[in-house]
């Protein structure tokens, strides 16, 4: 069963069986817009929750693995991250749903909810109790990361995702990295430190 309640059955798909992902993906349709929920809530309505967007970040995961099977039965080079190969395949097997500006756009939300789950679920709480729409989630999503990305990795934002098992498939957001740099421009400027570079 997925987040959102539909009966699914995913697990019991094995990796590398194409007409039970075509058979799995037929059931989704077209895709609705997500709004903010809380943790295991259901949206309602012909809208998604937040668990749902997470969970299609596990499905890609499995999508990536399918491809790299794939690629090796050929003899060919393995993808080591979600590319557009991934998002082609996906395609090909019927989940439209899974798609590269949506799954790119949301790719730092999904790194809070992997790396600091508590923060993530107290965020849409909040978004959730204010009704604020999910594009406002979404860009709050980034502070907390920078934040993490400074603690862990003296803001280096790459090594933290590299680090996550979840996380390293994903290309890091271009924003993301812009908020990181120019948080550790500030901090060395005010500690009048002369940080080493990237």
């Amino acid at each position: 069963m997925d987040p959102n309640g539909n009966m699914l059955r995913w697990e019991a798909i094995r990796v590398g069986s194409l007409g039970g992902l075509e058979e799995l993906f037929e059931a989704y349709g077209r895709e609705h817009p997500f709004i903010v929920t809380e943790p295991g809530e259901v949206a309602r309505g012909k809208k998604n929750g937040l668990d749902y967007l997470f969970y299609l970040y596990e499905l890609c995961r499995d999508l990536l693995i399918q491809v790299q099977n794939i690629a090796r039965e050929k003899g060919e080079k393995c993808p080591t991250k979600v590319t557009n190969e991934v998002f082609r395949y996906a395609k090909s097997v019927g989940a439209n749903h899974i798609n590269k500006p949506k799954m790119r756009h949301y790719v730092h939300c999904y790194a809070l909810h992997c790396l600091d789950q508590a923060t993530s679920d107290n965020l849409r709480r909040a978004f959730k109790e204010r009704r604020e729409n999910v594009g406002a989630w979404r860009q709050a999503c980034y502070m907390p990361l920078v934040a993490i990305a400074a603690a862990r990795h003296g803001w280096d934002i790459d090594a933290l995702f590299n680090t996550h098992s979840h996380l390293s498939i994903w290309y890091v957001p271009t924003k993301l990295r812009q908020l990181c740099h120019a948080e550790r421009s500030n901090a060395a400027s005010t500690s009048g430190d002369n940080l080493p570079p990237f």
